[in-house]
């Protein structure tokens, strides 16, 4: 079972560790008269962002390196705070936190420094216990019902640490937007050999998305789902993705999805998020369903966390302390 640890700034809610049963449903446009809201939402793999403190779980690179510690946590705080000013988004995904003090910490250096009406208010953090990092979110709208979702699978060789599915919901005004958070299974141990705990992640969160469409919802998933968006199985027109309900790749039940990667001439979107030998990826991703649209999107390259020609991202050095991620963020705006 998933363990959480959770905190909202401004209010605190219950997290609960679910099994998971799905039913049918399909993405739909909103229609009628009734006002239309808008939010912002960036997703960043931050790239293993630890505290200052070992507490044995960090990484090998950081807990042997003798640079790393309160100073060079402070200046890559800085730096983050930096971005996410520049990025301005109204909810923030980050993936490869360690902790909800660090979410604190990011907050503190945004309020003291900051527009207060852009200051984000609400937070929550996840990670399964035992874990080294896990996915946090700011906002700048309430944020309401966290849960978190795991899956205890028995009949596969032994199950590797998973990250838990996120469910969260952002309000805004008399609108909510249903938000999933994922961070699937790296491709670590080799793509092929991983790639069934990644099915079986997909199976969550198609059951989740089945039963939030039954309310007709607006629905958003994002994160790092550690597979290309080319690998998805597509269902009529590249921008729709079919998301399975069984960890089959030959299974043809689950829910229909749109993805923003594709333009209107269903050609990718330049660049990818993530650059690996030598090739962009498009393993960062937004899923809208339910009744939602996707009114703008773009990897986020105008800033210093890539390269101003190349667009590749700087990755984090902990030896020197430069750089600030191997991810590039990934920025959409949606209207429910």
């Amino acid at each position: 079972m998933v363990k959480k640890l959770c905190t909202f700034f401004k209010s605190a809610f219950a997290c609960l560790a679910l099994f998971l049963f799905g039913c049918d449903g399909s993405f739909s446009m909103e229609s009628g008269k009734e006002k239309m809201e808008e939010i912002s939402v960036a997703n960043w793999n931050v790239q293993t962002f630890f505290d200052s403190t070992n507490d044995g779980c960090e990484y090998d690179e950081f807990i042997s390196n003798k640079k790393w510690g309160k100073a060079s946590y402070a200046e890559r705080l800085s730096r983050l705070a930096s971005s996410i000013k520049a990025i301005d988004a109204d909810v923030l995904v980050m993936e490869e936190i360690e902790n909800e003090a660090v979410l604190h910490d990011i907050s503190n250096f945004l309020a003291g420094e900051w527009n207060q009406k852009k200051i984000y208010r609400y937070a929550c953090f996840a990670k399964d216990e035992g874990s080294s990092i896990g996915c946090g979110v700011l906002s700048r709208y309430p944020l309401e019902n966290l849960t978190l979702h795991s899956i205890d699978v028995r009949t596969e060789i032994s199950m590797p640490k998973m990250r838990p599915l996120m469910q969260l919901t952002v309000c805004k005004g008399e609108k909510k937007l249903v938000l999933f958070v994922n961070h699937w299974k790296s491709m670590s141990g080799g793509e092929d050999e991983t790639e069934l705990w990644r099915m079986w992640q997909e199976t969550v969160l198609c059951k989740r998305i089945m039963l939030a469409e039954k309310s007709n919802a607006a629905i958003l998933a994002c994160g790092d789902f550690n597979r290309d968006i080319n690998d998805f199985k597509k269902s009529g027109g590249q921008e729709k993705i079919l998301l399975r309900e069984k960890a089959d790749g030959e299974c043809e039940n689950g829910v229909c999805v749109h993805s923003p990667w594709f333009d209107s001439g269903r050609n990718l979107v330049e660049p990818g998020s993530y650059f690996f030998r030598d090739e962009w990826s498009r393993i960062d991703n937004f899923f809208a369903a339910g009744s939602i649209e996707i009114v703008d999107f773009y990897p986020v390259t105008s800033g210093p966390w890539c390269d101003s020609e190349t667009h590749v991202p700087e990755k984090y050095q902990v030896w020197s302390g430069n750089g600030y991620s191997d991810h590039l963020p990934i920025f959409c705006v949606v209207r429910f």
